[in-house]
């Protein structure tokens, strides 16, 4: 069974598919944030956007339209970025998640596209299953289809516009990516936060700070690699949500 969005259906429509489709998928991906001089500031949106496509083809959920503004402090200094500040931010996805409860959802997924991101939102599911007795799934982007973005890219170091979200781009909107304006540039690690196998070991605040907005080569990136990490990222989201659908939630209080 595929996919339903819930924008396309009228409030009856709606109610009969909460019913037969469970799990409630909420894209996050910023609409408009600095992507390099190469990427439109829409790109994360974009790449949710497609993400969550994919999965509607495959996976029987019911889609939420994409949330195109989020927690992005490091890029506020960037023209054309735009942040919510944590606290707002979770507020918002709490009463959209809170929204559909009221109507008789009890599993959400996120497919949250961003970094700074996740940190709200594992707070937020922990504190809405809490609450009330709801499971609420978040990706982490960093590591949907890893294995096969390690597999492919070439660059050293990357993050942020880099060959792999470049390359991304390239299949999705190909017609905005202006590859001769991608660069190499990547924004150092500071040190003593990593340790050689790469684990992060102390975290410390920070912001975008190389001149073009790149951290990685983007120069690297091809529509072949693209689809390869985009199949990849997609197939991570449904080999979950297959198992997702058949965990039991926790017996609601009366």
């Amino acid at each position: 069974m595929k996919g339903v969005r819930l924008a396309e259906l009228t409030w009856e429509e709606a109610a009969d598919v909460i019913e037969t489709h469970p799990i409630v998928m909420l894209p996050i991906g910023g609409g408009t944030k600095e992507h390099g001089p190469h990427l439109p500031c829409g790109t994360d949106q974009m790449v949710v956007d497609e993400l969550a496509e994919r999965v509607l083809r495959e996976s029987p959920v019911l889609l939420l339209p994409t949330l195109p503004y989020a927690y992005y402090p490091a890029f506020v200094d960037w023209p054309g970025s735009v942040s919510i500040e944590a606290n707002h931010f979770k507020a918002i996805v709490g009463d959209i998640i809170r929204s559909m409860y009221r109507h008789g959802s009890r599993k959400f997924f996120i497919l949250d596209g961003g970094v700074s991101t996740h940190y709200p939102l594992l707070v937020l599911a922990r504190d809405l299953h809490n609450e009330l007795g709801i499971d609420v799934a978040v990706t982490n982007i960093l590591g949907l289809g890893i294995e096969v973005e390690e597999e492919v890219c070439e660059q050293e170091s990357g993050g942020h516009a880099d060959e792999s979200e470049t390359s991304c781009m390239l299949v999705i909107r190909p017609d905005l990516v202006k590859m001769d304006r991608a660069v190499k540039e990547i924004q150092p690690v500071r040190p003593g936060t990593r340790g050689a196998n790469g684990v992060i070991k102390v975290s410390i605040g920070g912001k975008m700070r190389t001149k073009s907005g790149i951290n990685g080569d983007a120069t690297l990136a091809t529509a072949e690699k693209g689809e390869k990490i985009l199949a990849a990222m997609a197939q991570d989201m449904i080999t979950f949500l297959e198992h997702f659908a058949q965990i039991s939630l926790p017996v609601e209080e009366s």
